[in-house]
């Protein structure tokens, strides 16, 4: 009795292990728990992507603000484009902090000379035409990059969107125009190693060149002891 017992326990015991690993595993693979709020669609072009795979997480300051949707290549440019989605509710300005960046804005393009060269009416004009493209900016600034980052030295790529602090702002759908791809390690070892061998070769050439020259010095000294 005491066995069956046991061995119902310990058989209970690796049913719930195993569910708890497999919730785990679909946590950690961002394929459960991954809902975006007010989620809405953006791009970036890169020019090398490679470990980068559909569902990898899009951060800003460490905080997980989306996730990566689809992959392709430009037939044209050969770049690879990136369409990931982001969370509205963390990359959107509340409505007081809107009323600052608005006023921020309004005061930059008060100082510009178009603006200032500009009649009433089209200042007004202008002034009205930022103020509606305000209503669907994020808190990505245009100065801001995205990059294609790893997690420790092998770990998994995700998408690290760095913040410029310019007061100009993306709107939501447009495309990041800054990007920094990923850096192999074989490229950088390649590139190491050839360098490595170019200057080798170059000292080289440099001491055959040189060896000429300290002959005749040798043998001009030994023609002026025989005078």
């Amino acid at each position: 009795m005491k066995s069956r017992t046991s061995e119902l326990a310990v058989g209970i015991f690796v049913i719930i292990f195993g569910i708890a690993l497999f919730f785990l595993a679909m946590k950690v693979s961002g394929l459960a728990g991954t809902t975006l709020r007010d989620s809405y669609t953006m791009t970036a072009t890169f020019d090398n992507v490679n470990g980068l795979k559909p569902r990898a997480k899009v951060t800003m300051s460490g905080v997980m603000i989306g996730r990566v949707d689809d992959i392709t290549l430009d037939p044209v440019t050969r770049l690879a484009t990136v369409t990931f989605s982001l969370d509205g509710k963390l990359t959107s300005f509340n409505a007081e902090q809107l009323k600052t960046v608005q006023k921020n804005a309004l005061e930059e393009l008060r100082y510009g000379i178009e603006y200032q060269e500009a009649s009433p009416a089209q200042q007004k004009e202008m002034e009205k035409q930022l103020t509606d493209n305000m209503k669907s900016i994020t808190s990505i600034d245009e100065d801001a990059y995205i990059m294609v980052a790893t997690n420790g030295l092998l770990g998994e790529k995700y998408l690290k969107v760095v913040p410029g602090g310019g007061l100009n702002y993306i709107k939501r759908g447009e495309s990041v125009a800054n990007t920094q791809g990923t850096l192999d390690l074989e490229d950088l070892i390649n590139k190491f190693i050839t360098g490595g061998a170019g200057k080798s070769a170059q000292d080289s050439n440099k001491e055959e060149t040189a060896a000429p020259a300290e002959t005749t010095d040798t043998t001009e000294a030994q023609t002026s002891f025989v005078e």
